[in-house]
């Protein structure tokens, strides 16, 4: 089956030039994401690949996906090639594949969630034994406005390389679906560990939001607005060390005094210039929702809660919550200071940072200092 731009992302790449050549490679690859053959380089005295007189030539890389003719042959192939010829060749692969069990370099190991278009699933590279989480997106349930939303989404993370923020690793298409294949963070999302464990203690709420606000202030340096911080969107990838991910509403601005109009983000967590119809700038939603989360892991609660969204929509508003008398007057300061009505009087990132109650937490990784990093595919080739 030849392989072919889908109408989807041919769009995609025309309204994000962001996309990086990686991202292209992966999106415009073969069928089932396999890696595009190189193209052969033909000498000028025409020997390289020739094949009988009269006939085309045989490209190198079909010689190379060429069945082996000795078991010592198939020996000496590296663990790329032996991976690339299985998933053309091997029945068994092909079949995975059909069945959607495998994708690409990724066989699906099974289910981490669902959302109204897509589905994660725990998924381990072929080659490298990493498990990597692939959020599956059906292309028929998606309208133009989703497609648009999932564009920016791809072209925001493949700019990403911060040790609080999941990485999109690369984007795999095929005629039904598309897959974004993530960073795997093998806790879970915060909000289940808060929800089951219990709120941390301020040491630990401390530690936890400074890697969050670290993954924020990084964002606003690239002028790229997350627009949906919340706890079930901070995932825990090792003790006491958590990711932000989930950018299907982030946003790209031209400088963060652009004024935005859409409504983004989970309602408990939205600023009140958002449940005013009105336009907002967009670091000052972030910092809110900053404050809500919080306020969340210090008690395992929310500071405005109701029934329905017209009731939640009053308590914010008002701005009147209640905090828990084992909240340390520090943080209570603090998230005081982020939960401002008017959103000109809510702190920066780099104010934040120097607020009391953050002064002991443990300084996180920089992008420049990562805490770890994704094995080199280069040594299998």
């Amino acid at each position: 089956m030849p392989a072919a731009r889908s109408s989807f992302l041919g769009e995609a790449l025309t309204h994000n030039a962001a996309i990086s050549a990686r991202s292209l490679s992966s999106m415009c690859a073969a069928p089932h994401g396999l890696p595009s053959p190189p193209t052969a380089e033909v000498e000028e005295d025409g020997e390289a690949g020739k094949g009988e007189a009269g006939s085309p030539p045989t490209p190198p890389y079909r010689q190379q996906h060429l069945p082996p003719s000795t078991d010592e042959e198939m020996d000496e192939r590296s663990p790329y090639d032996r991976v690339l010829y299985g998933l053309h060749h091997d029945p068994r692969w092909l079949k995975e594949v059909t069945l959607g069990r495998r994708v690409g370099f990724y066989r699906f190991r099974g289910e981490l969630g669902q959302g109204n278009f897509s589905t994660v699933r725990l998924a381990v590279h072929q080659l490298t034994r990493d498990k990597v989480a692939i959020k599956v997106i059906d292309k028929s349930k998606l309208d133009q406005k989703t497609q648009r939303m999932l564009a920016r989404e791809i072209a925001n993370m493949d700019t990403l390389a911060h040790p609080n923020i999941i990485r999109l690793f690369e984007v795999v298409e095929s005629l039904s679906r598309i897959h974004l294949v993530l960073e795997f963070a093998g806790g879970g999302e915060l909000f289940n560990t808060i929800t089951t464990e219990g709120r941390m203690t301020e040491a630990q709420a401390a530690a936890v939001f400074t890697q969050v606000l670290s993954a924020i202030t990084y964002l606003h340096g690239l002028s790229i607005i997350h627009r949906d911080i919340k706890a079930e969107n901070v995932f825990v990838s090792g003790p006491g060390h958590v990711k932000l991910g989930d950018f299907g509403f982030s946003t790209r601005v031209s400088d963060l005094e652009q004024q935005l109009s859409t409504f983004c983000g989970s309602p408990p967590y939205a600023a009140p210039e958002l449940y005013k119809d009105e336009s907002y700038l967009g670091p000052a939603v972030d910092t809110w929702a900053l404050g809500v989360l919080l306020f969340f892991i210090l008690t395992a609660d929310m500071p405005f809660k109701a029934p329905t969204v017209a009731g939640l929509k009053r308590h914010i508003l008002t701005g009147v919550y209640e905090t828990p008398s084992h909240v340390s007057p520090e943080a209570a300061s603090l998230i005081s200071s982020l939960l401002v009505q008017d959103p000109s009087e809510r702190p920066t990132t780099a104010t934040i940072a120097d607020h009391p109650f953050l002064s002991d937490a443990p300084c996180p990784a920089t992008a420049s200092r990562p805490l770890c990093s994704r094995p080199n595919l280069r040594q299998y080739a």
